[in-house]
């Protein structure tokens, strides 16, 4: 009787230690290496070497290497490196150049020319004969002229001319002679081009470019944002995984030294040591791929946020310092379906496409239009040289003895003037090449609406599957933390049977692995939740705000 009961006090004191390292390994690891029981503390066993329990987390701590941040810290980091966002800031860049440039049609053009000649001739006629047998004359001019093009579809030339000539006929009154002309001239189309032409018809469908590749950047950041987020907790996960699994490690462990124990005194048969030993290489190789897993996760993390491989974060462990608390997340199917039909930037680009079909439409209905342009010019004229003699009497009145200067002081004050009003008309009789490409824009309007319409239906599919997810998620999160408390709850009591003698080996450690399954299922659960939730935001298109960002708008 002293014997079995002191080894009966013995087998009580083993089951209440493994049910307090239990109990305080699930309670109080956190989620990162912080708190965890220093590796020299653990049960030494004939498997893994005590450096190999270690996670990446606690090595980088240890090393210095640690990288602690939190998810929205890095999604900030992400979004400012992601090289994929940063493609489409360039785009934006383009089409705003590209607008410029079409805009530029409009910009002022000055021409100046300059220009001498010189012409010889025979004399053939009496009234322009020479005294030196041939005709010559010489020629200098100087011309400016200034183009605008007006928004209205019209536009307006103003002209500066001047020349200077000389000449050996005999019939010249004056020579040199300088002259001097200005004429403005002026078009404005009445009916077709009034409203649009091509050039700002071109302005809008690049405007609307513009807002395109404003949407996409935005869908693209939020794209990005819902990569990163995910990763974040699939990298959270597996650290918590690689906890759980180490946990089991540990319980393995210490279910060797126990039957070791219980042999050497003869109260178990040595092939439940060689059980337990089979146990513990099992969960030691799950624990194994744990930790790839968490390297496997960090190394995506690290993609999304640089592909420079000399970034620092290349050099660094990111250690999440998010747990994956539960907090419900509500939200009525009906407003969802609203929210996401109104933010959707897809639903938006089919809309930009449809005023660019109207653009186009509107430019093809205006060529078929009538030409109908009211034209005019203005301008005067201005003559100046030297004073000539016919049997002593002057040849030029004085005003227009001069220079070139006089020639232009004549221009407006001595009433030669021109001007000019009028009317161009064209009348196009047919044109059956562009009542084809106006069906084919009709046409495509009609597809642009059709699939506008299949899109709609599209994202009201995905809103109901991610209300649906997340409510599943969130009824695993509730099932699972009963199971897990269940699953603990049997462990112990299991471990109290074997203690006394009422259980077997392979049932403790078929309670163990059940322990971690569940453990395993509860972290499942909650990264699920977290993640339908993210995806339920990413279909609404309000990530960007529950992420509490903001991108500015030029």
């Amino acid at each position: 009787m002293r014997n079995y009961d002191g080894s009966f006090r013995w087998n009580r004191c083993a089951a209440m230690t493994a049910v307090v390292l239990l109990v305080s390994l699930w309670t109080a690891v956190p989620w990162s290496s912080a708190g965890a029981a220093p590796a020299q503390e653990r049960v030494k066993a004939p498997g893994l070497q005590d450096s190999a329990l270690m996670s990446p987390i606690e090595r980088a701590e240890k090393d210095g290497t640690a990288l602690r941040i939190s998810l929205r810290d890095l999604t900030k980091l992400a979004l400012q490196n992601n090289l994929d966002i940063a493609i489409s800031e360039t785009n934006e860049a383009l089409y705003q150049q590209k607008v410029i440039q079409t805009a530029g049609y409009y910009d002022p053009t000055l021409n100046v020319s300059l220009q001498t000649s010189r012409t010889k001739s025979a004399n053939t006629n009496i009234t322009n004969k020479s005294a030196t047998g041939f005709n010559q004359r010489d020629n200098a001019l100087w011309n400016a002229s200034l183009t605008q093009y007006l928004p209205t579809g019209g536009g307006f030339t103003v002209n500066l001319n001047s020349n200077r000539s000389d000449t050996n006929q005999l019939a010249s009154l004056f020579t040199p002679q300088f002259q001097a002309s200005s004429q403005v001239t002026f078009t404005q189309p009445l009916w077709r081009n009034r409203r649009i032409d091509s050039t700002r018809s071109n302005i809008k469908l690049i405007n609307l470019d513009l807002k395109t590749n404003d949407s996409k950047f935005k869908q693209s950041v939020s794209s990005t944002i819902a990569g990163i987020q995910a990763l974040y907790w699939d990298l959270v996960g597996a650290i918590r995984n690689f906890e759980i699994k180490r946990q089991s490690v540990e319980l393995a462990r210490l279910q060797v030294e126990q039957n070791k124990a219980k042999v050497d005194i003869g109260t178990l048969a040595s092939i439940t040591v060689t059980e337990a030993q089979a146990t513990q290489a099992t969960r030691e190789i799950d624990l194994i791929q744990a930790k790839e897993a968490i390297q496997t996760n960090e190394n995506a993390l690290r993609n999304m946020i640089s592909t420079d491989r000399n970034a620092q974060i290349w050099h660094q462990t990111i250690i999440p310092s998010d747990a994956p608390d539960f907090q419900e997340y509500e939200i009525q199917l009906d407003k969802a379906i609203e929210t996401a039909l109104a933010n959707r930037p897809e639903l938006e680009q089919y809309n930009l496409q449809l005023q660019q079909n109207d653009v186009t439409r509107q430019l093809q209905g205006n060529l078929k239009k009538w030409q109908f342009d009211a034209v005019g010019s203005f301008g005067a004229n201005g003559t100046a040289g030297p004073q000539s003699y016919t049997n002593n009497n002057p040849n030029m009145q004085p005003q227009f003895v001069g220079g070139l200067f006089n020639a232009y002081k004549t221009l407006f004050s001595e009433g030669l003037l021109n001007w000019s009003v009028g009317f161009t008309i064209q009348i196009p009789l047919k044109n059956r090449s562009l009542d084809a490409q106006l069906a084919q824009t009709q046409i495509a309007r009609q597809q642009l609406i059709m699939n506008r319409t299949k899109t709609e239906q599209n994202i009201i599919v995905q809103v109901r599957n991610a209300v649906e997810a997340v409510e599943t998620s969130r009824q695993r999160v509730e099932t699972a933390k009963v199971s897990l408390r269940l699953a603990q709850e049997q462990l112990e009591g299991e471990t109290e049977r074997f203690a006394n003698g009422m259980s077997q080996n392979f049932q403790v450690l078929q309670r163990q692995a059940d322990l971690s399954a569940a453990q395993g299922t509860q972290l499942q659960a909650l990264i699920a939740y977290k993640k339908a939730i993210i995806t339920l935001q990413q279909n609404m298109y309000n990530l960007l705000e529950a992420s509490d960002f903001e991108i500015a708008k030029k």
